[in-house]
């Protein structure tokens, strides 16, 4: 399999999830109104997004259709590349934390998280929560993977496609 197939499903596969994302980016900036501290996820998020959207534009119209693309895209897919990668290696970061803590400790962590919770529903016992933050810790890894990878593709591929893009006007 060539890098560019690997671009390609992996395109694919981020598009939904940065969709998803979009609904949680949208609830978490009308948080962040309330609460300013949120405003740096809130841009990581964002950059994620727009990366995985701009690279896909890239590769329907620059990489499949060969049509020629504004020097502005490619500025986009770089910049939001390089807050992706910062996303990218907090994800891996966090995950592999999990991951590496002992069952004890997590147990522990689970304990502590759902006691600070006193309005939590009583149907969420600590053995749940542990499941589902283990269940998103493999996802999140999962992602972080998958945007590197396509990250490190990306760049090579606008390398390679750079007769593409327009000339900055000045």
């Amino acid at each position: 399999m060539n890098a560019t197939t690997l671009f390609r499903i992996l395109s694919f596969i981020l598009l939904p999830i940065a969709f998803f994302f979009i609904i949680m980016d949208l609830i978490a900036i009308i948080m962040a109104l309330g609460n300013p501290s949120l405003l740096f996820p809130v841009f990581l998020i964002t950059g994620m997004i727009i990366y995985v959207i701009v690279s896909f534009y890239f590769l329907l119209m620059g990489v499949n259709k060969k049509l020629p693309l504004g020097a502005s895209i490619k500025d986009w897919i770089k910049v939001n590349a390089y807050v992706t990668l910062f996303l990218g290696f907090q994800f891996m970061l966090v995950s592999v934390s999990i991951f590496y803590m002992g069952s004890a400790n997590l147990q522990e962590f689970a304990e502590k998280a759902m006691a600070a919770q006193t309005n939590m529903s009583s149907q969420m016992n600590s053995g749940l929560f542990l499941k589902m933050l283990k269940g998103m810790a493999y996802f999140f890894f999962f992602l972080s993977l998958a945007l590197l990878v396509h990250i490190s593709i990306c760049f090579k591929l606008l390398k390679e496609y750079a007769h593409l893009f327009l000339p900055k006007e000045a």
